[in-house]
């Protein structure tokens, strides 16, 4: 008898050990269940969340990007202020009449220059001519290009323009001789005496440069000044330029 008591303790003890794992075996269980549960419900909430807002700020206009993305370390641009299509404020005056804010265009200066006469007397006694003419000096046909003009000896020869004198010498043919540059103009004041002007000097127009003297190869032409013009190198017709 006390054999079977002896065994059934035993029983009873194993029993309620095995119970007691069981039973902490199940509470394991369920709190791993449990855990679970509350792990994988949670993201999927915020991650549903952070897609509504995502929507919800694409339809307004403005997207702010997942805070869980690398920042780009640029701002975001800000979007340009909307064009009003108010009509302007009717106390602002109108905006003057081009015809009114322009002021009259000052008129360019088209007056051509004016040469004067090397002498007082505008006899011509020979013109410019590219084609021979006859010499009575020389008593042969050759070019004349210059023009003779009719002057007292000792009368004063005066400059046609402003300009410099750029050369002053005596010539075989022509006597003394006295160049000036007027611009784009040469001129050639020939056969005179008493000059008084320099290389290099600043003249005025009409300004004395000398007398009338003598022309050599036209000394039988009577007294004159012999005047030449030259443009470019090449003569031409001191009538053409004269006032």
């Amino acid at each position: 008898m006390n054999l079977h008591i002896r065994k059934s303790g035993k029983s009873n003890k194993g029993f309620y050990i095995a119970l007691g794992v069981c039973l902490i075996a199940v509470g394991v269980a369920a709190w791993t269940t449990y855990d679970s549960v509350v792990n994988y419900a949670a993201p999927q909430s915020e991650k549903t969340e952070s897609q509504t807002n995502k929507v919800n700020n694409a339809v307004s206009g403005v997207y702010v990007p997942d805070s869980s993305a690398p920042a780009s370390g640029k701002a975001p641009a800000a979007s340009k202020p909307a064009k009003s299509s108010a009509p302007a404020s009717s106390s602002r005056r109108p905006a003057p009449s081009s015809a009114a804010s322009k002021a009259p265009a000052k008129q360019a200066d088209t007056k051509p220059q004016q040469y004067a006469y090397p002498v007082g007397n505008a006899t011509v006694l020979q013109k410019f001519s590219e084609n021979p003419v006859y010499s009575k000096t020389t008593e042969d046909w050759r070019a004349h290009p210059a023009l003779d003009l009719s002057a007292k000896a000792g009368e004063t020869v005066g400059a046609i323009a402003d300009g410099t004198v750029k050369k002053v010498y005596k010539d075989d043919q022509l006597g003394s001789t006295v160049i000036v540059t007027h611009g784009d103009l040469e001129a050639w004041y020939c056969g005179l005496n008493q000059i008084s002007v320099k290389e290099g000097e600043e003249v005025r127009q009409s300004q004395k440069l000398g007398t009338v003297g003598a022309v050599p190869i036209e000394q039988k032409s009577g007294s004159h000044l012999h005047f030449a013009l030259k443009k470019g190198g090449k003569y031409v017709d001191p009538l053409t330029v004269l006032s």
